[in-house]
């Protein structure tokens, strides 16, 4: 079955707002002032693998979305000269064949000059190899594994859990947590990882003691055998590592049968996907890379643009990762003056080694994968929040 679906996204038209936030946050600079596009075409050809359709579209429909805020910015704002960004969207679903041959076909494409890449770790694992041997650049969001950045070639703007999720240090100390029992994805290289090693490392690290650790699929729904052990096992908190539709399946089940210690997760449970569990989750945190309640200017410029363009819609982290990656692309491109993939790629390299204020803070790299400051965020039984470190 042929899955592939394609549109145009060379968004030329923007808002007030968003034209804003171009010149403040976006990629800095008077837009007058800008003399980058001498040599460059008159437009710039990029294509979007995104999961649009499948079990995560949730996160491939949200970034898309800040990738067409950030296009309809840069060509609004004249950043890179005369020249357009044009970005053609496909749609690679939840199959890594079908998106490592979306990839191969603009590697072979002339006219392609990089790819904003999926979010899904297979996938990207799949495609980066082949982007290092043809020396094609790709940005991915999310995409957590390792074996994703291979290279000079590929780069990452969804910071790893395990670079930010010690935050969580000083919650479990406040909140005298002495005990936890941990719920993880087996099915999922990046929940495998941080349930096998990084959020069982920080717990330890806390000295907290690990009573009990359970693993589920990508199909699983029914966690109410699982909960009703955990409530057995009665530990001071359990940590959900969960795909983001089985957050609130999970946190609804665990409270049904009775348990009434602390929930932690990570931020699958952000992007609205607790909403249905309502006041069952009620006070579940979570470390972010992002929160559009976040006080970072940057960070409101963004939320503020956003909300502009999509009628009141508060983004998710999907939407800040897909924005912050593409303008990291048109700071690439500036920086090179050209439309030439080797010289994208350098340019990509220099704007990394400074950083930039993006839609999720202040942005620093190592090596080619993002670094933020990160969030404590909270379900408060109707929104996202975020909280101090003293529960406020």
């Amino acid at each position: 079955m042929n899955m592939r679906k394609s549109w145009s996204r060379s968004v030329l038209a923007a808002t007030g707002a968003a034209v804003l936030l171009a010149g403040a946050a976006g990629c800095g600079g008077d837009p007058a002032e800008s003399t980058a596009g001498e040599g460059l075409p008159d437009t710039i050809k990029v294509m979007s693998i995104k999961e649009m359709t499948g079990a995560v579209s949730f996160a491939g429909e949200n970034s898309t979305k800040g990738v067409d805020l950030a296009v309809e910015q840069i060509n609004e704002q004249g950043f890179l000269g005369d020249t357009k960004l044009e970005v053609v969207l496909e749609d690679g679903s939840d199959s890594t064949q079908e998106a490592a041959s979306l990839a191969t076909q603009a590697i072979s494409d002339s006219s392609y000059s990089a790819i904003l890449g999926p979010g899904l770790s297979s996938q990207a694992s799949a495609i980066s190899p082949i982007a290092e041997k043809n020396q094609m650049p790709v940005i991915y969001y999310q995409a957590g594994s390792k074996g994703v950045l291979t290279g000079d070639y590929t780069y990452r703007v969804t910071a790893p859990a395990e670079s930010y999720y010690h935050i969580i240090g000083d919650y479990l100390a406040e909140k005298k947590i002495e005990t936890a029992a941990l719920l993880y994805n087996s099915a999922n290289p990046t929940l495998t990882e941080l349930g096998e090693n990084v959020v069982p490392g920080v717990i330890e690290d806390n000295g907290v003691s690990i009573e009990r650790s359970d693993t589920v699929t990508n199909e699983t729904q029914d966690f109410t055998a699982v909960s009703s052990q955990i409530v057995k096992a009665d530990t001071d908190a359990v940590f959900l590592l969960l795909l983001g539709p089985q957050n609130p399946r999970a946190v609804s089940q665990l409270r049904q049968k009775g348990y009434e210690g602390e929930i932690i997760g990570m931020t699958t449970m952000g992007a609205g996907n607790l909403e249905t569990a309502g006041e069952d989750a009620a006070g579940v945190v979570w470390p972010s890379n992002f929160s559009a309640r976040s006080e970072a200017p940057s960070t409101q410029e963004f939320v503020e643009a956003y909300k502009a363009k999509y009628d009141g819609e508060i983004p998710n982290n999907y939407a800040a990762e897909g924005y912050d990656a593409t303008w990291l692309l048109a700071r690439g491109i500036k920086e090179a003056n050209s439309a030439d993939r080797v010289a994208i790629q350098e340019g990509i390299a220099k704007v990394a080694q400074e950083g930039f204020d993006g839609a999720q803070g202040p942005l620093t790299f190592e090596g080619n994968d993002v670094r933020v400051e990160g969030v404590l965020a909270s379900w408060d039984g109707s929104e996202e929040i975020v909280i101090t470190l003293d529960g406020s």
